[in-house]
C-alpha cells in the first residue's frame, strides 16, 4: 500500500523528519520524508495496511515537544511504481 502524508504545525526544524525515518526504518516503512516550502512535511510511505496505521499513529506523537503537529492528512495512492528499498529523507 502507498500513501501520501501532509503533516502541519509546528514540524520543521524539530527534527520532524529525523524522527519520521527511524520511526520507518524500525517499522520497515519505506519512502521518503521531506520538507514542503508552504512550512508542512510531506511524506510517501510504502508498507503493508497494518504496519502503515502503527507508522502514523507513532509520527502523529511528534519527535519532542517542540514539535506541535496540528494537521494530518493521509492519502491513499496508487502504486504504480516498485516500492522504494529504503526510507530516506530529501533535502
Amino acid at each position: 500500500m502507498k500513501v501520501k502524508i501532509v503533516v502541519s504545525g509546528r514540524v520543521q526544524g524539530v527534527s520532524f523528519r529525523y524522527f519520521t525515518k527511524q520511526v520507518a526504518v524500525n517499522l520497515t516503512v519505506k519512502g521518503t520524508v521531506q520538507n514542503l516550502t508552504s512550512g508542512q512535511v510531506e511524506i510517501i510511505a510504502y508498507a503493508e495496511e497494518r504496519i502503515l496505521n502503527e507508522f502514523i499513529n507513532e509520527i502523529k506523537k511528534g519527535p519532542s515537544p517542540w514539535c506541535k503537529v496540528e494537521d494530518f492528512q493521509v492519502e491513499k495512492l496508487e502504486q504504480s511504481e516498485a516500492t522504494p528499498l529504503s526510507f530516506e529523507i530529501v533535502y
